[in-house]
């Protein structure tokens, strides 16, 4: 499998006649004609639509080249004004140099009818970073999925089956990689049994490379002063398999794994019981009273890396739609270890180009500015990290009509049965059947998984609060070999990693190890710090040896899926991991790349 780009060069906005233009490309974005026209007589007729796609549950469109944006516009107020629309449009793009927002608004501002649309899409257009962008709009009907990269290694990563397909990228004699027999090859892969593609050339080529991957073609009258444009129908057979997604899901546990799961089945209209052993949700690990937020950044941008900042950058669309969240984009600054760590973090600064407002290096000198304290050293500042209150994550979570949580309720086993899966306690009773189960409760996932191997550990973490009104001046997180962060009312420094220890109980060895840490980061701070002032919160974290989570179907049990292995990263992962295993169960596009979900499937210790 090819891997992604470590860098998006992003689009020059430059126009010819008030078309945009692309130099790069030598070509125009869209026909001089009038653009929307074009949109909606070219592709969206082409594919049948929005007949094809009448009283569907779902339905997805793929796009070879977003561009300007504006044949997702012109879908979406198409989809928007059509009573038979499907219950959720997916709408899935590739793109090699895409737009800035500010240049997407200069664009937009053409085509007034979409002036609402184009708000709400600029307001959730994420860091233009290499990879999969899950992009929830209209209260989460239209999921846009934007794929920066090449389009063949994209392409080749995309787990959906296909409706409709728009092929739109720059002519084929301007941009060949778009049109090469590879891609046709894995449109074939995608495409569902009768899809439907349109594209405003008819070159013979175009028009033979589809025909040989199983495409009937049909040339259509043009729009403007084009005589021709082309629509083809898939003929072959659908390599896609139909998933029947699960009408009731149990999941056990309700800390962030199990809660943003829930979540996700449930938007997806599916009913959901959680099981939770404790009085209350977030007990765990999930119970801190706060954790940090933050993406990562490697030289060779690795499947970690690559995970972490997909679910990173979805955070920061997905919470703003929660109610009741309490979270602080107020920036992470990671201080350099020592001078071999700084020139590592700023090789992989230097290698992958992050946008400043994603990732930038900043000096001693800023860096004091920064902590308003005289740190030790430079480091990697990360402007749209923070904090976040995890308790109130899960409880927004599931706070969901189609989610029924029932605390207090411990599964001590789970058996086949008629309707999928029975869940029993400790006495045998019967405490629920569904027809499908997620297992969302850490390390205790293995006791009910008979037969699997999965190498789940716990590691020890201790937090420790400050005492109340204690370092006043510090108003981002700053970390070193640990944290210190604001926090909602007390800050709060973390975390002991301690091995082979089980016991939840706080004690006064981890709170000391955890002033240490503080003094590391922020010399001096811990003086004058009384002990009988601190507060201790021990949790166990279930971690694997790669350091991944573990998401996806058990092995030889129909029915039965995890979703644990967080280890200190849940907050981040959570949401769109949840995202992307709803959309596993429900036969759904995927919302990251197939090698990242391979490297986090559970098969991946016993293959």
């Amino acid at each position: 499998m090819a891997a992604m780009l470590k860098t998006i060069v992003p689009a020059t906005l430059e126009l010819r006649n008030g078309v945009p233009y692309s130099a790069a490309y030598g070509d125009i974005y869209h026909s001089a004609d009038g653009a929307a026209g074009q949109a909606r007589h070219v592709f969206l007729q082409g594919c049948g639509l929005p007949q094809a796609w009448a009283r569907r549950a779902a339905f997805t469109i793929l796009e070879t080249g977003f561009g300007t944006g504006l044949n997702f516009l012109t879908t979406w107020a198409a989809w928007r004004d059509d009573p038979a629309r499907p219950h959720r449009l997916h709408f899935l793009s590739v793109e090699k140099h895409p737009f800035q927002a500010d240049d997407l608004a200069r664009l937009h501002a053409q085509w007034p009818e979409f002036a609402a649309l184009s708000t709400e899409l600029r307001a959730n257009w994420p860091a233009l970073m290499p990879g999969f962008h899950r992009i929830a709009l209209d209260g989460g009907r239209v999921q846009l999925t934007l794929m920066l990269g090449d389009a063949a290694d994209c392409l080749a990563q995309l787990e959906a089956g296909i409706d409709a397909f728009y092929l739109d990228g720059f002519a084929p004699d301007c941009n060949p990689d778009l049109w090469q027999p590879a891609l046709f090859a894995m449109l074939a892969r995608l495409a569902t049994r009768g899809a439907m593609a349109a594209t405003y050339t008819v070159a013979a080529p175009v028009r033979q490379q589809l025909a040989q991957a199983g495409f009937v073609c049909d040339k259509r009258a043009g729009y403007g002063r084009k005589r021709h444009c082309l629509a083809a129908r898939f003929a072959g057979p659908s390599r896609r398999l139909d998933v029947a997604a699960p009408q009731h899901v149990a999941v056990i546990g309700a800390g962030v794994a199990g809660a943003a799961t829930a979540h996700a089945l449930a938007q997806r209209g599916i009913a959901v019981t959680v099981l939770e052993r404790a009085v209350a949700p977030a007990q765990a690990a999930s119970g801190n009273p706060v954790a940090v937020y933050r993406p990562v950044i490697s030289r060779d941008d690795n499947r970690a890396t690559r995970l972490t900042r997909a679910a990173f950058l979805h955070d920061l669309r997905a919470w703003r739609m929660l109610d009741g969240v309490e979270w602080a984009r107020c920036g992470v600054l990671h201080l350099a270890r020592d001078a071999d760590a700084a020139a590592k973090q700023q090789r992989a600064l230097a290698d992958t180009l992050a946008p400043a407002d994603f990732a930038r290096w900043v000096d001693l000198a800023e860096a004091r500015e920064l902590a308003d304290w005289p740190v030790a050293a430079p480091g990697v500042l990360y402007p749209a990290a923070g904090w976040v209150v995890p308790g109130g994550l899960c409880r927004a979570w599931l706070d969901h009509p189609a989610i029924a949580l029932r605390t207090g309720c411990a599964v001590a086993r789970l058996q086949t049965a008629a309707c999928g899966w029975q869940l029993q306690g400790d006495d045998g009773a019967v405490l629920l059947e569904a027809d499908a189960v997620v297992l969302a409760n850490a390390r205790d996932a293995l006791g009910l998984a008979s037969g699997q191997s999965w190498p789940l550990n716990t590691v020890r973490g201790q937090i420790t609060q400050l005492p109340p009104g204690s370092l006043p001046q510090i108003r981002c997180v700053i970390a070193r070999e640990g944290y210190v962060a604001p926090g909602a009312s007390r800050p709060l420094v973390g975390a002991t990693y301690e091995h082979d220890d089980d016991d939840t109980m706080p004690r006064t060895a981890s709170d000391l190890a955890n002033l240490a840490r503080l003094e590391a980061i922020l010399p001096g701070a811990s003086e004058g710090m009384a002990l009988d002032q601190l507060s201790g919160r021990a949790s166990l974290r279930a971690t694997l040896p790669d350091r991944l989570p573990l998401v996806g179907a058990v092995d030889g049990q129909a029915g039965m899926y995890v979703a644990a292995g967080y280890a200190s990263r849940g907050v981040v992962w959570a949401g769109l991991l949840g995202e992307a295993l709803a959309d596993r169960m429900s036969g759904q596009p995927v919302p990251l790349e197939q090698d990242l979900m391979q490297a986090i499937a559970p098969q991946r210790f016993t293959r």
